[in-house]
């Protein structure tokens, strides 16, 4: 039976090593990502093989003309055959013991061991779930090592990072400084009991900087913060904006606007940095630009590439922690706005996808299949949908009200009438059936916010009790965007 999870939380603090402490932190990662690919390594080639038995051949090909009730069965039959072949989580870490012994002086068995537990997790999820592939890692791209529980090669001990090496004579054990905390909310965090340690390295401009993650068991500790409890808030969110509507205010909003900025560099950056790939390996490209296929390419990269390479990754840096950023604040005001939080479900990985569907434009030429994975990547909406979530089931002991986007349809409904009308994607205003004019996201999140206790439709009488109020704080906010003097993105519908 597998154990039911815990809550836990997480508090970052930043370590200062000393110069000789990062290179042995950097030998320690390095060590860590051999161990990792060796691994990953062994248990491709383990796996291949037991495909290629006549056993395994025979039993998916069995799964592939069952129907559900007997593929159910096969499906077990299966999981057994990988499990007697060393598929599971304590067969992985027996093969790990047998190659850490080799980093014994630099690397615990308990923090191999977790990281061991960390590809099986890969494994599983592309044998039993929706993987696809287990991906090595890229030289210089691992990016934290953990233990299984704090006391099993890494301690936190008088303000000090404890990370030791396995029980050996040439032992080699590290003491890092960890910054004291600051804050009234940090030290209350370190009240309460240590599940175990992680250590994170972030790129930053020019070096790599430490950070000592804590897991704590349970809760975080609260912030003195306003919450309007058991209001209602509609959420309509897209691939760039998001629409917020509560009985109190009504906010149309760019989805973390401060990134472009750094977004508009980077691509200028890459395109310089294509540039000098081009010029620096000409042998590698054929006469139309498309680089050549079917054999290795040796690749030389010049010492102005290399600096740009660092000037963009200090960007995705900046990016990634002003994405997050912003994204908590929002969090934080929807939660001042109300608890009762309604929000239609959304598969943002099939918006990332290429369409599949050829279309063609009006002079006959094949239209682009991209779609919106630029935007989604660089706005992160599920990510903010995610920490709002996180913050409800903390805060509020609730979650975010999911409501069924098939059924309840809020781009399509129009409250006065009552009736159902399809738009476009590029009508951004809605004319209701009193021949008023609303902005199509506010107005979804209007309806959200007017959920039906069965979540499947809109409450009708909610509907005609709010909307006056509505339509008040609707036009200030359209009114506000206007003058404000900035450009806004297009799905706004406000020129």
């Amino acid at each position: 039976m597998a154990k039911a999870e815990k809550d836990c939380c997480v508090l970052t603090l930043r370590l200062n090593p000393e110069a000789w402490q990062v290179d042995l932190i950097e030998k320690r990662f390095k060590i860590m990502e051999h161990l990792k690919n060796s691994l990953i390594a062994l248990e491709l080639r383990r796996l291949k093989n037991a495909q290629r038995t006549r056993a395994y051949k025979d039993l998916i090909t069995k799964i592939e003309n069952a129907n559900g009730t007997e593929r159910k069965k096969l499906y077990t039959e299966r999981s057994k055959l990988l499990r007697d072949a060393g598929f599971s989580e304590f067969g992985f870490i027996n093969d790990m013991t047998s190659m850490q012994k080799h980093f014994v002086e630099h690397m615990a068995a308990q923090v191999a061991h977790r990281s061991a537990s960390d590809v099986w997790r890969a494994f599983e999820k592309m044998l039993y779930g929706s993987g696809k592939i287990v991906h090595f890692i890229r030289r210089g791209a691992l990016d934290s090592i953990a233990c299984k529980k704090i006391g099993n090669g890494m301690n936190l001990r008088n303000d000090y990072f404890e990370w030791n090496g396995g029980r050996c004579k040439n032992q080699i054990a590290l003491s890092i400084k960890v910054e004291k905390p600051k804050t009234v909310y940090e030290k209350e965090m370190l009240n309460k009991k240590i599940k175990y340690l992680r250590i994170v390295r972030k790129w930053s401009k020019t070096k790599y900087k430490y950070y000592l993650q804590i897991t704590f068991e349970g809760n975080p500790a609260t912030k003195a913060r306003y919450i309007e409890y058991g209001k209602r808030v509609g959420i309509d969110i897209g691939t760039s904006t998001v629409a917020i509507v509560s009985e109190q205010e009504v906010k149309l909003l760019e989805l973390a606007d401060q990134v472009k900025k750094n977004q508009d560099k980077k691509t200028s950056l890459q395109q310089k940095m294509d540039k000098s790939k081009r010029i620096s390996n000409m042998d590698n490209f054929n006469a139309d630009g498309t680089i050549k296929r079917g054999k290795r390419l040796k690749w030389n990269y010049s010492k102005n590439y290399l600096k740009l390479q660092q000037q963009v990754r200090e960007l995705e840096r900046k990016n990634a922690a002003i994405r997050k950023y912003q994204h908590i604040c929002l969090a934080n005001y929807v939660l001042s706005q109300g608890t009762e939080v309604y929000v239609e479900t959304m598969s943002f990985s099939g918006l990332q996808r290429r369409s599949k569907e050829t279309t063609y434009d009006f002079r006959g030429r094949i239209n682009k299949k991209r779609r919106f994975g630029k935007s989604l990547g660089n706005r992160a909406p599920a990510m903010f949908l995610e920490i709002l979530d996180k913050k409800l089931k903390h805060i509020a002991n609730t979650e975010l009200h999911k409501v069924d986007t098939q059924k309840f349809k809020a781009s399509q409904y129009n409250h006065i009438t009552g009736t159902y009308e399809k738009k476009t994607l590029k009508d951004r205003w809605a004319k209701l059936g009193n021949g008023e004019k609303v902005q199509r996201d506010l107005y979804s999140a209007f309806l959200l916010m007017n959920s039906a206790i069965d979540m499947e439709k809109t409450d009708q009488k909610l509907c005609e009790k709010t909307y006056v109020r509505f339509k008040e704080l609707h036009d200030d906010e359209i009114n506000r965007i206007m003058k404000d003097g900035k450009k806004h993105i297009r799905s706004f519908g406000i020129a």
